[in-house]
């Protein structure tokens, strides 16, 4: 019995899930239907529930892309993506499904989901029709939206204009304790009004309010009888005129749906709409009139309808009008601006027509675009991008009369449901004036980067051509510049920020120095023995320094020239020279200076330093002077280079030439007792001085002469002069100009050595008896580092 009962139950089992998967499928189909007919009658919120429930019953297409696109009706962005991310899943999703989830995940603020969504399309016309999305997200906007104050609740807030007065008009549906978990619905995306019998979000109707420059909020009263809403006011700034939709309550047998209208009424001394009047277009039972706004110059009222003969959804219109607001018939704005789907809310501001849109390619919900005004048309559709467009709806362009940009939107920042935003610019104005070394503002185009934070963010920078150059640069950020022009050192300023800056500008004044090319900025020399070119110890110190310079600022090149007296013939003597040049690169070979840095000439007996040339008998002493190598490093030696400013002179006014050169060591001239001569060993001393002199102009030689303390004031201040004199004569002869040679003479009143107190050796006299060289304003070194 009992076998026979199992064999029972086994020939029945069958049956029986057959049975439980046909009413499974019966009870999905009648929630399939439930859920349908309630979308039927837009009721989105019944119909996302019954979708939702079949779904649950058995997983299917027809269920999730319902329940998805119900959830993007009732904008619940976060449901609308999780939906559209199950229907896309099956097999029979289309490119439209993920052209809507796309926007879901976009919407939901998912962007990873969106970026991977468009990486996974491989390059599709799809994908390309969105790719857009990563230009608006990947650059940074200028500006922010912030709440304008006093006006936004937790309810509705949307639908800005402001008159001449001051007068803000808007709509909301304050007011209501209603439920407001339910989401509100806006004609702007849902695109039908409800009374209060169909009206199943359990929200308050739309009015109009306005708020004075005060502050004070005023409920407008519509006088157009029997109105459900009211709502998207524009106030004309000429006349006391208020443009706005309605939708009225229309008693009818049998079932009907009654459409949005615009009516205008004007406002009378009190603030209050005195009159009304209805478009004649006005076709309640037959489609919708919206968003009104006036061109009061060309006499032309725009508005958004969905009546018969447009190109899909709502599109834009114009109507023109009489003095009297007689209207003619109204002409779509064409395919330009209008699509197969929604476009409403018109404004038009300085040649240009701002509008809201679905249809063309956006960021999420409702965009705003713009178009240029053409004579016939318009041209030029661009989508604003960010901040002005989020991932949900935004739309309520307007422009105040003092240049504020205002938008509506239900942005994840909103208060409620919709609120009405001010466009605040955060980015900070930065100006720069590149001046030259005399004050004047360099002309011609430069090379400018101006880069932002640790991205190194390329900003783009305007430049006028004499030396003025402005951008937009982002609040609390670091910034770092380059400019350049041919002939000057570049400027590289990284120490630019707008941290902590409250001023809404950032002023930067910049000096660019022309490169001083083939500047001496060292000089040396160095002698030689007769008949020879081998380096002497007592030349190896100098050599040794130039080597040094040269290794440690890659900027200086060095000119070798070299020379020898006139005994010998000239070919001899210019061979020796030649030796002699080499034996100098050969030196600084050692340390490491490529031959390619060392410019060597040579002259043989063609240069004498003095008048021993051949036939004229000198002692020699004298032919030892002409035997000498003058040695020259030269900053900034290639013509042409575009040389960065050397961090060593980062703090030196390079407008002033002399700041780039080194002097050599200024000698101390030692005199024998009661003399005033100089020995070989002084003028070869002297012979350096007059070369650094002839190649560095801006130097002027002070020179002061000494005695010991021994003799007379008298005697002693004239010897002083004499041994003064002496040098200056000298260097006179060199060919260097008396007017940058100053003497002065002391006699015995400024001693080295003190010798009244405590007698003096020989040597401490010696040192007494001298002439010093110095220069009057000596400049920084910068081979120096500082301590």
């Amino acid at each position: 019995m009992v076998l026979n009962m199992k064999k029972i139950f086994i020939y029945f089992l069958p049956v029986i899930l057959f049975s439980a998967m046909v009413c499974q499928v019966q009870a999905q189909s009648g929630l399939l239907r439930y859920a349908q007919r309630k979308a039927a009658e837009s009721n989105y919120f019944e119909a996302a529930n019954g979708y939702a429930k079949a779904y649950s019953k058995q997983a299917t297409y027809t269920a999730a892309k319902g329940a998805a696109e119900s959830f993007t009706f009732l904008r619940d962005y976060q449901k609308s993506h999780d939906w559209w991310e199950k229907a896309v899943k099956f097999p029979d999703a289309t490119n439209n499904d993920w052209l809507a989830y796309i926007e879901a995940a976009n919407q939901a603020d998912q962007r990873e989901a969106v970026f991977l969504a468009l990486d996974s399309m491989n390059g599709s016309a799809l994908a390309l029709n969105l790719d857009s999305l990563k230009s608006w997200y990947g650059s940074k906007p200028n500006s922010a939206v912030v709440g304008v104050d006093g006006l936004n609740t937790n309810s509705a807030e949307f639908g800005f204009t402001k008159d001449s007065n001051g007068t803000v008009y808007f709509s909301s549906d304050r007011g209501g304790e209603l439920d407001r978990n339910k989401k509100g619905l806006r004609i702007d995306k849902s695109y039908k009004y409800y009374n209060k019998k169909s009206d199943w979000t359990g929200r308050d109707f739309l009015s109009i309010y306005k708020m004075d420059d005060s502050g004070e909020m005023e409920k407008l009263s519509i006088p157009v009888p029997d109105v459900f809403h009211s709502t998207e006011p524009y106030v004309l700034q000429e006349s006391p005129v208020l443009f706005y939709t309605v939708s009225r309550e229309i008693r009818k047998s049998g079932s009907y749906e009654v459409h949005s209208e615009i009516y205008y009424s004007s406002i009378n001394e009190g603030g209050q709409l005195s009159d009304f009047k209805g478009l004649s277009i006005n076709a309640p039972l037959e489609y919708s009139l919206k968003t009104p706004f006036v061109d009061e110059e060309e006499k032309r009222l725009y508005f958004s309808s969905d009546m018969p003969g447009g190109f899909g959804g709502f599109d834009l219109y114009y109507m023109d009008y009489s003095d009297d607001f007689v209207f003619e018939a109204p002409v779509n704005l064409g395919s330009e601006i209008n699509t197969a789907r929604n476009e409403s809310n018109p404004y038009l501001k300085e040649e240009k027509l701002f509008f809201a849109s679905d249809g063309h390619v956006g960021l999420g919900g409702l965009d705003l675009f713009e178009a240029k005004v053409l004579d016939k048309g318009f041209s030029g559709v661009k989508n604003l991008g960010l901040p002005y467009n989020s991932p949900q709806d935004d739309f309520g362009f307007f422009i105040t009369s003092d240049n504020k940009t205002i938008l509506s939107s239900d942005r994840p920042e909103s208060k409620g449901w919709d609120d009405i935003f001010e466009l605040e610019t955060r980015y900070k104005d930065f100006q720069a004036l590149i001046l030259g070394c005399d004050g004047e503002q360099l002309t011609g185009d430069l090379e400018v980067s101006l880069m932002e934070g640790t991205d190194r963010i390329n900003v783009e920078v305007k430049q006028d051509g004499r030396g003025k150059l402005e951008a937009s640069i982002a609040p609390e950020e670091d910034f770092e510049m380059v400019i350049k022009k041919d002939g000057y050192f570049s400027i590289h300023d990284k120490s630019l920020s707008t941290k902590g800056l409250k001023e809404a500008s950032l002023e930067k004044t910049y000096q660019m120095v022309r490169v001083p090319y083939n500047t001496t900025a060292y000089v040396d020399l160095v002698f030689y023995n007769l008949d020879e070119s081998t380096i002497r110890d007592d030349a190896k110190p100098s050599l040794d320094k130039v080597a040094e310079l040269l290794k440690s600022y890659s900027f200086l090149n060095i000119a070798v020239r070299s020379h020898t007296d006139a005994r010998a013939s000239e070919a001899y003597n210019e061979a020796l020279s030649e030796r002699r040049a080499d034996a100098v690169r050969d030196y600084l070979g050692q340390f490491g200076i490529a031959r390619s840095r060392i410019e060597a000439e040579w002259f043989g007996e063609k240069e004498p330093a003095n008048d021993c040339s051949d036939g004229v008998p000198c002692p020699e002493d004298q032919h030892q002077i002409n035997r000498r190598t003058e040695l020259l490093l030269l900053a900034f030696p290639e013509e042409g280079k575009a040389y960065q400013l050397p961090p060593e002179m980062q703090d030196l006014d390079l407008c002033d030439v002399s700041n780039i050169q080194l002097p050599a060591d200024l000698p101390t001239i030692y005199f024998g007792f009661d003399q005033a001569s100089l020995s070989v060993n002084d003028m070869m001393a002297l012979e350096r001085v007059a070369l650094m002199l002839r190649e560095m102009l801006y130097h002027r030689l002070e020179i002061t002469g000494h005695t010991d303390s021994r003799g007379s004031d008298a005697y002693n201040e004239k010897l002083s002069e004499k041994r003064a004199l002496v040098v200056k004569k000298y260097l006179e002869d060199k060919g260097i100009s008396p007017s940058r040679l100053n003497y002065e003479y002391f006699g015995k009143k400024k001693p080295i050595n003190d010798c009244g107190e405590q007698p003096c050796t020989p040597n401490m006299h010696k040192e007494n008896r001298r002439t010093e060289l110095s220069l009057p304003k000596l400049k920084k070194d910068w081979t120096k580092k500082e301590e």
